[in-house]
């Protein structure tokens, strides 16, 4: 899911309780949610009631690492080592909501939750050239 300081797909639904997978296909990145309990995250932007998550930091090229969403709503993520260039992600568990629909992402652009829903997943290339 990373190439250069992206995420691909950039947006993503998925039903609650399904697992997504992290790889890595260059450099050095992290997948954490914007949750008040990991580093830099500065606000919430995943719903109410969702547990903090974090991949952690990993360079190995091929090497993968999971989350299991189960709290419906719209959950934004950013790369800890990146966030500041605007390398930022979203996820829709079920229907979209929460405060990550409130307002825009402070690091990034989105797509919207809606149009991640409808279309199922957003490539980087097809969100940037809307």
């Amino acid at each position: 899911m990373y190439t250069d300081l992206y995420f691909d797909p950039i947006g993503l639904s998925i039903d609650p309780g399904e697992t997504v997978a992290f790889e890595l296909v260059s450099g050095v990145h992290s997948a954490a949610a914007y949750h008040p309990d990991n580093e830099a995250a500065f606000e919430r932007r995943v719903p109410t009631g969702a547990p903090a998550w974090n991949t952690g930091v990993f360079d190995e090229e091929g090497r993968s690492r999971t989350v299991t969403l189960e709290t419906v709503g719209t959950h934004d993520y950013f790369c800890l080592p990146h966030k500041q260039l605007g390398m930022v992600g979203r996820i829709v568990v079920g229907d979209p909501g929460g405060s990550a629909t409130e307002s825009p992402n402070p690091d990034g652009d989105l797509p919207d939750a809606d149009r991640i829903v409808e279309e199922g997943a957003i490539s980087f290339e097809t969100f940037e050239t809307i």
